[in-house]
């Protein structure tokens, strides 16, 4: 009833949005959008009222990103308004005064949408591999980013050795989450993109690890497929996820898929574990699952 309630007042009692400021604009969509409040009206007005500003100088980066990362949430991505917002972002400068959080939100939202710029993501490109280190992105920053990257028209490999090297380069990965850590491996190895160091420093944060008790079904097969699939090749680490799972109660918190992934891995990676096949074997294992 108050969402409704504020859509209504914004969209027929007021005769234009020029009484809210732009970090109001953004506040309100960003409410309705974490709140999951849907309101296709409401989001078409703000977008109509910033397409005909003369310039986006008045909203500062994180409103510009909580805008578009609004718009895609609630499923409303006005191929117009991101157009604007990409040109605001790539003119002459700008992309400098967004912080790590505003940046990987922003490019983050571009992807999501599947909206074309014929510069966007070249010039955030440029931008981050000029950066002289990462020290202030957060780990899921780094995660948004690799992701968008990853859904880009055309692949942008300097993006993913700036990351890598980051990772790389860290004394350790105490901040990441081993999540965070599984999912990046994953992205590089879908799109192909071998790293031998970025993979043997995970590798071994893992193995360094008391338990894997943190991972998920799905971080514990992305792990393993992402190092078959690079054919980067780590024995301890595929003995240390084979205990883990051979160790666990039941395998029911496994999609058939998880499972299939794990088998295939460990067969291409040939890293022969006959207690792990036995524990996959049926009937949580069969043909007749895929």
């Amino acid at each position: 009833k108050l969402f409704e309630r504020v859509a209504h007042h914004m969209v027929t009692e007021l005769d234009d949005l020029d009484a809210f400021n732009p970090q109001e604009l953004s506040n309100v969509v960003w409410a309705f959008a974490k709140a999951g409040e849907a309101n296709p009206r409401l989001f078409e007005e703000v977008a109509i009222h910033i397409l005909v500003m003369d310039r986006l100088d008045s909203f500062i980066p994180q409103a510009l990103a909580n805008i578009a990362w609004a718009f895609v949430k609630v499923g409303e991505s006005d191929a117009r308004l991101f157009g604007r917002l990409a040109d605001h972002c790539v003119a002459p400068g700008n992309l400098d005064y967004f912080d790590p959080q505003a940046l990987a939100i922003t490019v983050w939202a571009f992807a999501k949408a599947e909206i074309s710029h014929p510069s966007f993501s070249e010039k955030v490109a440029d931008h981050i591999v000029a950066l002289d280190d990462l020290n202030s992105f957060a780990p899921q920053n780094l995660s948004n980013i690799i992701w968008a990257f990853s859904n880009a028209e055309e692949l942008d490999p300097r993006v993913f050795e700036k990351v890598a090297d980051h990772i790389g380069a860290l004394d350790d990965l105490d901040r990441f989450d081993m999540k965070e850590l599984c999912y990046i491996l994953w992205v590089f190895a879908k799109n192909e993109v071998s790293n031998p160091e970025l993979f043997e420093k995970v590798a071994n944060h893992m193995i360094d690890s008391d338990n894997l008790r943190g991972f998920d079904p799905q971080a514990l097969t992305n792990t393993v497929w992402a190092f078959a699939k690079t054919e980067q090749s780590h024995p301890k680490l595929f003995r240390k996820i084979a205990k883990h799972a051979i160790a666990l109660d039941n395998l029911d918190s496994f999609t058939p898929q998880h499972l299939f992934n794990m088998v295939w891995a460990f067969a291409i990676a040939e890293e022969s574990n006959p207690r792990l096949f036995q524990k996959v074997a049926p009937p949580n294992f069969s043909p007749a699952n895929f």
